[in-house]
């Protein structure tokens, strides 16, 4: 038995114990990712098949264990499913969280999660008609086809890329922990999105795949496109998302001590089958179908499309006013330009008090000084030889407003009411979806929500354009106060005598103003400060009815009539009376009125995303789930049940079924359990092959003795199964030891078995444990034969002499290799199991291969 049909890639000795996965390795590329604990916390690395480390994170606290890892269908990320409850994704890359996935909760704490996979879509064949218009599947009309015709919003600074001392100085290979992430408010982080798209939703990023001789983008890969991300918890729940990250909601497919053993996508349709757990001991033998039929057509997409676009804008106008924010009122690490005033007046008062013993009166004496061009004694001392009055202290103050006052009146112009415009774009799209509930009342869409978000955008709107004509009045009103302030420097400086003073330059009444309504205190600060408001339009001056062209030229005509209203009053259409008081205002004064746009937009985004939460669950809500006959299991049954369940090891592999119509697949399973639970025979290997669909079922079994056939005599040895899985759609790959301590790695074509019809009495009610124990029931009563296990290819291990091991594999054609991992966790071994004995030293897979 020392055959090495395949070749070894690598033996490596790790320097601490670690996990292998059964889902450890990446399908289209040489890597698999180990699973480290250490110092009460689990690692992650990522490792060539050729036994080199890439990289090694930090991916959780103290608390926290990785259950299970799912790979992208485009290679290139990996989802990390962890306890207590939290989804992660990952770059191959160098390891960092590109995202935290949030998981739908209710009132209840979330259960622990069991197990994670990641299903592709097949995509249908491209159609030989070039898509001329470039439409890229958007529906001419929609809130995405008039964005495209928009000028892209100006970028924002990109903070997740600010780099520290540790980026700039420290070695990067030595890197052990995840970049630091940007900060993202938790209604941001929250909201129900598919993967970030600024381009849709009309904002400028820098593009790297956009060449500067044609800026043609290179094509995008879409192998993430319509897969689904599907984890499963202990409470019998299974959580969906679309391309990886929208989240479509759960369905329920048990009790509360319910998990999923397996899970399969049909590769044409939005079907999933599922192998229910009950309480720890029972599986089903036939699956439970879960058809999210609204994934089918275009439904869903759009909607998250129109979220992810809302998220975007939303993202964008909260950091535009925080940057609007941060330049006039200040944040944890700068001063605000709003500050700079005040503290001037306030060293003035303090030399006033400090060095001439006076009741300190800033405004009044610069008042004064302005009228009557006469300056008190503290306050010519102050202009003239005061250290904020130097030129470089003037130049800063004027620079520092300046540029703050023009950020104020651009962002709200150039960015924010365009943010928000776009965003009522889409919401008004939404509004349209909720008028229409026979075609989408599965979305539960809140018209009264869309309505309020509707109503703050025009808020938003309002007050954007107000903040930036008061920006414009104030940076006037202030370049004339400074203006004035040099003015009386150089009067009241050592070269004031000279025969020729500077001429006035300034607007008295402006610089007035400026005294009284913003050097101490401006009225910017509304735009920051307050509660959030909630004015209507008629408030400013905005009339209070829908004024229609018919109304509007009648109105038009009866002035031209009538030149003198007070004469002759003007009347109005009683459609539109019945809207608008007597004179069609609100006499409220401007002053009352709550302008705090930060926290307008704020409340804003937490209503935005309550709009897409509920429907986001759509294709879950109107899911149809159908239960197998096998489900239920009699209680009589459960005490026929070996005691322990956990030595049993089952796989199994599902395909559709190809020769007949859609709706009927094939079902491998293997299952072994240890001679120790079957106290009347040796251990065997049960093979199971069962067609099912469309409430019918057939089953099929061939049973291996765990031993094998070795040499030309064909001595008979006994083996120790370890570890199975399947490889592809033909062979598994097994680990087993032998009765002498040496450890295999093994294939056997599981197709060409023999297999014999089984259908043992009460089937409908059978588990998969049950299955097992009428398999050595049909044994024992020489129903069924057995033989040995016929292992086509094999090679020794060189560790694995003791304990468990773990096996991961990746059949997919041009990979085909397999890891295994010994019961210590510090010896991995790794094999090209398309490669012979003669390759092994030399070989060497190429990862882009």
């Amino acid at each position: 038995m020392n055959s090495n049909d395949f070749a070894s890639l690598a033996a490596v000795q790790l320097p601490l114990s670690s996990r292998l996965l059964a889902s450890a390795c990446c399908p289209d590329k040489d890597l698999l990712v180990l699973v480290t604990r250490l110092g009460g916390h689990d690692r992650m690395s990522l490792w060539k098949m050729q036994g080199s480390k890439t990289w090694e994170i930090d991916v959780s606290t103290s608390s926290e264990r990785i259950v299970g890892v799912a790979w992208s269908p485009d290679g290139q990320s990996i989802a990390v499913a962890h306890d207590p409850p939290s989804i992660t994704l990952h770059s191959i890359q160098d390891g960092r969280s590109e995202r935290v996935i949030h998981i739908p909760t209710s009132d209840v704490p979330i259960p622990q999660l069991t197990d994670i996979w990641w299903f592709h879509q097949e995509k249908p064949e491209k159609s030989p008609i070039p898509d001329i218009f470039r439409r890229n599947n958007i529906i001419t009309g929609s809130a995405h086809s008039v964005l495209r015709t928009l000028p892209l919003l100006d970028q924002l600074r990109d903070e997740s890329k600010q780099l520290t001392a540790t980026d700039l100085f420290a070695f990067q290979g030595s890197q052990t922990t995840a970049r630091r992430v940007a900060s993202v408010p938790d209604v941001i982080e929250l909201w129900p999105t598919l993967h970030p798209d600024p381009v849709s939703a009309s904002i400028n990023v820098p593009d790297t795949n956009r060449t500067a001789e044609n800026g043609i983008m290179d094509e995008v890969d879409d192998a993430n496109l319509d897969s689904i991300l599907a984890v499963a918890d202990r409470s019998g729940r299974l959580l969906c998302f679309l391309d990886g990250t929208y989240p479509l909601g759960s369905v329920k497919l048990g009790d509360s001590n319910t998990t999923i053993a397996s899970l399969f996508k049909n590769h044409k349709g939005p079907v999933l089958l599922a192998h229910p757990i009950h309480d720890g001991v029972f599986t089903d033998l036939l699956p439970t179908h879960v058809s999210l039929s609204l994934l089918q057509g275009r439904k869903i997409r759009d909607f998250a499309k129109l979220s992810t676009t809302a998220r975007e804008l939303c993202w964008y106008a909260l950091r535009v006013v925080e940057e609007m924010r941060a330049a006039w009122i200040g944040s944890d690490t700068n001063t605000g330009a709003r500050d700079l005033g005040p503290k001037w007046i306030a060293a003035y008062e303090t030399k006033q008090q400090d060095d001439y013993h006076v009741r300190p009166s800033g405004i009044l004496d610069l008042t004064m000084l302005l009228v009557t061009d006469r300056p008190s004694e503290a306050l010519g001392d102050y202009l003239g030889s005061g250290p904020q009055m130097s030129e470089r202290g003037m130049q800063k103050w004027d620079s520092a407003v300046t540029e703050a006052l023009v950020k104020l009146r651009d962002y709200s112009e150039k960015r924010l009411v365009p943010a928000c415009q776009r965003l009522h774009l889409v919401l008004g799209e939404v509004r349209g979806w909720a008028s229409l509930p026979t075609l989408y009342s599965s979305f539960e869409i809140s018209s009264e929500v869309v309505d309020q978000c509707l109503i703050m955008l025009k808020q938003a709107i309002l007050l954007s354009s107000w903040l930036a004509a008061a920006a414009r009045r104030e940076h006037n009103r202030f370049r004339e106060f400074m203006t004035w302030l040099r003015y009386e420097t150089v009067l009241l400086g050592p070269s004031s005598e000279t025969p020729n003073p500077t001429p006035l330059r300034h607007d008295i009444l402006e610089v007035n103003q400026y005294l009284m309504s913003g050097l101490e205190k401006s009225v910017i600060d509304q735009w920051f400060m307050g509660p959030v408001p909630t004015f209507v339009p008629q408030d400013l001056g905005i009339p209070g009815y829908n004024l229609t062209v018919r109304a509007a030229l009648q109105k038009a005509r009866e002035y031209l009539d009538h030149r003198d209203p007070s004469e002759t009053p003007i009347t109005v259409p009683p459609d539109i009376t019945d809207h608008w008081d007597t004179q069609g205002f609100n006499d409220k004064p401007f002053e009352s009125i709550d302008r705090n746009l930060f926290a307008l937009i704020g409340a804003f985004a937490s209503s935005c995303r309550e709009v897409f939460d509920r429907p986001s669950a759509a294709a879950t809500r109107a899911a149809t789930i159908s239960a197998s006959s096998g489900s239920v299991i009699e209680q009589t049954t459960a005490a026929s049940q070996r005691d322990n369940q956990t030595d049993l090891l089952i796989r199994d592999r599902i395909t559709v079924d190809t020769l007949r119509e859609d709706g009927y697949y094939v079902q491998y399973l293997v299952m072994h359990a240890p001679s120790a639970s079957t106290s009347e025979l040796r251990s065997f290997v049960n093979f199971v092959r069962q067609r099912y669909g469309h409430n019918s079922s057939h089953v099929e079994v061939a049973v291996h003795e765990c031993c094998l056939r070795r040499g030309e005599e064909e001595d008979v040895v006994g083996v120790d199964v370890l570890a199975l899985e399947f490889f592809d759609d033909e062979t598994i790959v097994i680990v087993y030891r032998t009765d002498e301590g040496e450890a295999y790695i093994g294939t056997l074509s599981y197709r060409e078995l023999e297999y014999t019809d089984f259908q043992p009495e009460g089937y409908v009610r059978l588990s998969r444990e049950s299955l097992i124990e009428s398999v050595s029931q049909g044994l024992i009563a020489g129903q069924l034969k057995s033989g040995y296990l016929p292992i086509r290819q094999s090679r020794g291990l060189k560790g694995c002499r003791s304990g468990a091991v773990s096996l991961a594999v990746n059949g997919r054609v041009g990979r085909r290799v397999a890891c295994v991992l010994d019961s210590k966790g510090t010896t991995l071994e790794t094999f090209d199991l398309e490669g012979d004995e003669g390759e092994e030293g030399d070989t060497t897979l190429d990862e882009d291969r």
